[in-house]
């Protein structure tokens, strides 16, 4: 019997050390535990429920050792910046001592500049009742939080990430003028046009190709925080119907965690090198030879593509290479370069709270591959990647490469795949033209190998569960 996760609870805290390359020893978990449907596809009940939690037990905390902030005995207030008030002025009215304040502003320094703050910005603290500061934290996004926590005479810097819900949505649309006014006539997420095309894009050109008539499918992941939307997450399944032939993509992750998307074929429609090497939120900056840059106030080239995401995502290799650099720059941040198998190739991962254990100068890597973790390191204002490629010792947009595909599904994970690729399909066939996003129901089935109509179920995960 298989099973598939309409819906995620999943929880992480990683750590970083700004005065090392290393990983330091963690409080918490790793960043969000992304676990894509298509990889409890290819897991069991028994599985699901037994050994595969019974193999991830060693990684669960305590609830009290999860959240925010470091946990005392009076807990966490809030502190609101006031008009024409100092995040100085904001401490030392919460009786904040003057050399606690300054250690403090020191210790974040190279994250962020703590004499610049804004009215009406959130900080959380812990203060003892002899006035020590214990920890501070604020937001980044509607996921994503870090915390600088009381560590003998200075503040340890943690990275986290909120609890979030993920719900499985699907949409079914005619293109008329274009792929961004039907999903927004559908009000559907416009984020979903970029990631079609960095699935379908290697083949079909969706600036010039697309037609109106054209109709496309879509079984996608959306994103909840206490009930809200905050993101869309990843395509499962989709096809487009263009010009009378159908284009189709399902997502597959393999047991060791490697997630592609190919064809009903099993076909794999991603090439040697990936376009995104990670699930993001959106693409915040493009490829440009003139960018005005949000941290040092200048317009100079950004030579690779920004992608959005929460804290702690994980980030996995382009492609199959060896790992040349792992260590950080004041404006990289921390960030991992990779020589390709054929040389003419390198990528560069930017602004990252962390490596994957293991990941070091002279790793080989596989395409797919966890290397490491997003973060806001460097001159980054928000956690994200900055994404790199370079072709023969020349920067080039990692959206507009011409390359091999990469190897299909193999022999051994077809029959998985292809009960995989059933369920999709029954979802994608049984949509109705027009609609707007509906949510898939939870149901469950005793064997996918019999299914014949729409059948998704719902699982749990433990609080805390990280996976690399």
């Amino acid at each position: 019997m298989a099973i598939a996760g309409a819906v995620l609870f999943v929880w992480g805290v990683g750590v970083s050390n700004p005065d090392s390359d290393e990983p330091m020893a963690q409080n918490g978990m790793g960043g969000p535990a992304e676990l894509p449907l298509s990889s409890v596809l290819a897991l069991n009940s028994q599985d699901l429920h037994g050994s595969f939690l019974k193999s991830l037990s060693s990684t669960v905390k305590p609830t009290e050792e999860l959240g925010p902030l470091y946990q005392s005995g009076n807990g966490p207030s809030e502190m609101i910046i006031q008009r024409g008030e100092t995040f100085y002025d904001a401490l030392a009215a919460q009786d904040v001592g003057h050399e606690d304040i300054m250690t403090l502003v020191q210790a974040c320094k190279s994250f962020r500049n703590l004499r610049n703050v804004r009215i009406g910005e959130v900080f959380r603290l812990e203060v003892r009742e002899d006035g020590g500061l214990e920890a501070l934290g604020f937001d980044l996004d509607e996921e994503s939080y870090v915390t600088f926590v009381r560590d003998g005479d200075s503040y340890e810097r943690v990275d986290g990430t909120y609890p979030v819900q993920y719900h499985l949505k699907a949409i079914c649309g005619t293109i008329e003028n274009s792929l961004y006014a039907s999903l927004q006539k559908l009000h559907a997420p416009l984020a979903l046009a970029p990631k079609m095309n960095d699935i379908l894009g290697w083949d079909l050109d969706f600036n010039r190709d697309l037609r109106k008539g054209d109709t496309f499918r879509i079984l996608y992941e959306e994103v909840h925080k206490e009930g809200e939307v905050v993101r869309t997450g990843s395509i499962l399944g989709v096809e487009i119907i263009n010009r009378g032939k159908a284009r189709q993509a399902f997502q597959f992750t393999t047991a060791d965690g490697r997630t592609h998307y190919y064809n009903a074929e099993g076909l794999n429609l991603q090439k040697q090198l990936s376009r995104a090497p990670l699930q993001y939120s959106r693409v915040s900056s493009k490829f440009s030879y003139r960018r005005f840059h949000p941290v040092l106030k200048k317009w100079m080239p950004h030579l690779g593509v920004d992608y959005a995401a929460p804290l702690g995502t994980p980030v996995r290799a382009g492609g199959d290479g060896v790992v040349v650099a792992c260590t950080s720059k004041k404006g990289n941040g921390r960030y991992i370069q990779i020589r390709h198998t054929n040389a003419e190739y390198e990528t560069y991962y930017l602004h990252l709270s962390r490596y994957a254990k293991g990941i070091r100068k002279g790793s080989k890597v596989d395409q797919g591959q966890l290397i490491g973790y997003v973060g806001a390191t460097g001159y980054a204002t928000g956690p994200h990647l900055d994404y790199r490629v370079k072709r023969n010792g020349k920067f080039v947009n990692p959206r507009s490469l011409k390359l091999p595909a990469a190897a299909p599904v193999d022999a051994g994970l077809m029959k998985s795949f292809q009960s995989q690729t059933k369920v999709y399909l029954s979802v994608l066939e049984g949509l109705e033209l027009g609609g707007q996003p509906v949510e898939v129901p939870p149901l469950m089935m005793a064997d996918l190998d019999e299914c014949t109509g729409p059948v998704v179920s719902s699982v749990l995960l433990p609080a805390g569960i990280r996976l690399d």
